[in-house]
């Protein structure tokens, strides 16, 4: 008896197949390159900071500074002209002269204007009149808008400047100032914890004889005999990844576990050491381009999963560590 012919699969069973493959490739295709381009900006952005974080360490140890009565801390961020400190004026000037050559906090919200000309590339008239450090921060700066006004301005939280006795003359201040959250808490209601941490922050050591006290190791009288030792902390979010909650099991997915945006639950670890002096300043949030980092504290916020839910971020921080020369 012969065989029957097989019989060829009915086009039926193949409806669809191809909006299958289409939906499997435009997933790969989107994941790829939300890979390129938010690990890529990652290591583009570490060695933005630290470059940026060598050169302030290198020139803060080449700075004439008096030997014993001043901290990194009081050079970088705090009101040399209060009383209260007791620095004399040669000191005083020495602080000035390097928060006006090397680096200040004051110029980490810059006018879109000033700095970028109406044809495009920068302005280097202005720019040059910045200190170096702070020069090399503006590729890592975006875009925002305070008020109706254009800036250029650090990640993270932007914080009203409310004490301008130390403001620098030239170019004039913006009257903002940045501070970066560290998130350590999360939970899956969108409470989040948060402690402070400046952009230029020194690097404090272990102090044997009190541990609940680091030591500043820059004056000459610290264990280390006077050394410069600075961190850049770079707050780096992805406007095209989530940020999720970790699985119980390497093996069971997280997809269902986004961290939820909302700002009114973030509370601040009462332990931080830093704190911002002014008042939190929210940037103007009708502009859909700007979600990445929008919100009081800068975590930014996505529309995923039919709710607001945080973007991807990596706090990325550069050290470096330099032996003081000059003393005065």
């Amino acid at each position: 008896m012969a065989a029957s012919p097989r019989k060829r699969p009915s086009k039926r069973l193949r409806r669809g197949q191809s909006l299958v493959e289409f939906a499997v490739v435009a997933l790969a295709t989107y994941m790829l390159l939300a890979a390129i381009l938010t690990f890529g900006f990652y290591f583009y952005a570490a060695q933005g900071a630290q470059a940026a974080v060598d050169l302030a360490a290198r020139e803060l140890s080449r700075t004439p500074l008096p030997a014993v009565s001043v901290t990194t801390k009081t050079v970088i961020y705090s009101d040399y002209t209060a009383g209260d400190l007791g620095l004399a004026p040669a000191e005083k000037d020495s602080i000035q002269q390097f928060r006006k050559q090397v680096y200040d906090p004051h110029y980490l919200v810059l006018r879109r204007d000033d700095v970028i000309l109406p044809e495009g590339g920068l302005n280097m008239s202005f720019v040059g009149q910045l200190p170096t450090v702070n020069q090399q921060l503006i590729p890592l700066m975006v875009r925002d808008e305070i008020d109706e006004e254009r800036y250029l301005r650090y990640p993270g939280a932007i914080v009203a400047d409310d004490n301008t006795a130390d403001d620098p003359a030239v170019p004039a201040p913006t009257g903002y100032l940045v501070m970066i959250p560290l998130v350590s808490e999360r939970s899956a209601l969108g409470a989040e914890t948060i402690r402070w941490v400046p952009v230029l922050e020194p690097i404090l050591m272990a102090n044997s004889a009190v541990p609940s006290m680091p030591e500043d190791q820059f004056p000459i009288t610290s264990s280390h005999r006077g050394i410069v030792a600075l961190r850049i902390n770079y707050p780096s979010q992805s406007a095209a990844m989530t940020s999720f909650r970790p699985a119980a099991s390497s093996l069971q997915p997280n997809i269902g576990q986004p961290n939820v945006a909302n700002d009114d639950l973030v509370t601040t670890d009462p332990d931080s050491e830093y704190a911002p002096e002014g008042d939190l300043v929210a940037p103007d949030e009708d502009n859909i381009h700007r979600t990445t980092y929008r919100g009081i504290y800068g975590l930014g916020r996505q529309q995923a999963l039919g709710q607001q839910v945080r973007p991807f971020r990596r706090v990325i921080s550069a050290q470096a560590i330099y032996r003081r020369e000059i003393f005065q």
